[in-house]
């Protein structure tokens, strides 16, 4: 019998689209995978339905049964009647409330078998202080940068002062957002205060880092766990046109606002130690399944690379970065994706056999 698989897409945050887009694709790769798919629409506001997955890849309205978690079955109820029980969720919804821990740990109650990176990792991958914080920990190179969190909006100065020092160019972003959401870059300091204010929109603590100018934007996959984890060859984002580097308005909007170089063209060596980092990376933030690593690399000097974030649910849509670049590893998406849902089920039955009593 066909393993059931619910894929989780649409979620609260400003990536909603974007995580639809992503679903299309999952949905369709898990099917010509030999799973048995059961999407969740999760609305921006209101409960979880089932929808058809023809409605989905139509673009029609997602309309369909309202689900309801029975914990302690570890199943959904539809209002109605009746019950959906997965073999394991796919979640697929990308930036706050999918990817950043809470959805992980709803399973975690739930009992549920899902797929990607578990509830402490995929916090930490989130908040883009904490995970460059623990990677250099373990000795990779980052770059420099100031925080000001919202408690210190209203005094902000000595905090910008802080970060002209650093040095031009430099980039705004919030610290748990994806996708470029809100991040700018700055190379005057007229350009620094608005880019914070703009960039407190979507969050409640906003990191100013110290930028290379015209760094090559080079991208690195991971799949497995933490028993074995591989990467991809690395692949080169080049920004087009009006983008000085990867925005959102060049991931989304803009067909033509990139070039991706597959692989980058990088000296085996250089390419050799972004593939290690990426992995060295990925377990020294206690990742598991997959998760995407972007890296700077100084285009004066190839040697000198830096751990620029970590994305635990990467884009999965058809023009994506990540199946991208296992597909030119060697690995079919709906391959890559077979394997997320063993290591998903692997990983559960591990949990199962620990012990939840003190004797």
């Amino acid at each position: 019998m066909k393993k059931k698989i619910a894929v989780v897409f649409g979620g609260k945050s400003p990536e909603h689209e974007v995580s639809i887009e992503s679903a299309k694709t999952v949905c369709v790769k898990l099917a010509d995978a030999g799973f048995s798919v059961l999407p969740f629409y999760a609305p921006r506001a209101g409960a979880w339905r089932l929808v058809r997955l023809a409605d989905l890849l139509a673009g029609r309205r997602l309309a369909g049964p309202e689900l309801e978690p029975s914990l302690g079955a570890g199943c959904f109820l539809k209002r109605g009647g009746g019950r959906v029980k997965p073999d394991a969720m796919f979640p697929i919804v990308h930036g706050s409330t999918g990817e950043d821990g809470a959805m992980q740990g709803f399973f975690e109650l739930a009992g549920l078998p899902y797929t990607g990176c578990g509830v402490t990792a995929s916090a930490v991958g989130m908040d883009k202080i904490i995970s460059k914080e623990l990677a250099a920990l373990d000795g990779v190179p980052v770059l420099p940068h100031v925080v000001i969190r919202a408690h210190q909006r209203d005094a902000m100065g000595p905090l910008l002062k802080r970060a002209l020092r650093l040095g031009f160019p430099l980039f705004v972003k919030p610290v748990a957002q994806g996708s470029s959401v809100g991040v700018a870059k700055v190379k005057r300091p007229a350009e620094l205060r608005p880019a914070v204010l703009n960039a407190f929109r979507f969050d409640t603590a906003v990191m100013i880092e110290k930028g290379v100018d015209r760094a090559r934007e080079i991208v690195c996959g991971v799949l497995g766990s933490p028993e074995g984890a591989a990467a991809s060859v690395c692949g080169e984002v080049v920004p087009k046109g009006k983008h000085e580097f990867f925005d959102y308005e060049a991931k989304y909007l803009d067909d033509d606002g990139m070039d991706f170089l597959l692989p980058a063209p990088l000296p085996a060596a250089v390419s050799a130690r972004l593939r290690d980092l990426a992995v060295k990376i990925f377990l020294a933030l206690g990742g598991s399944g997959m998760a995407r690593i972007d890296f700077f690399v100084d285009p004066k000097d190839v040697k000198k690379v830096y751990f620029c974030e970590i994305n635990t649910l990467p884009g999965f849509t058809s023009h994506s970065l990540y199946p991208r670049l296992w597909e030119k590893t060697g690995l079919k998406p709906a391959k890559v994706l077979k394997e997320l849902v063993g290591i998903a089920l692997r990983a559960a039955a591990a949990k199962r056999r620990l012990t939840t009593a003190r004797k």
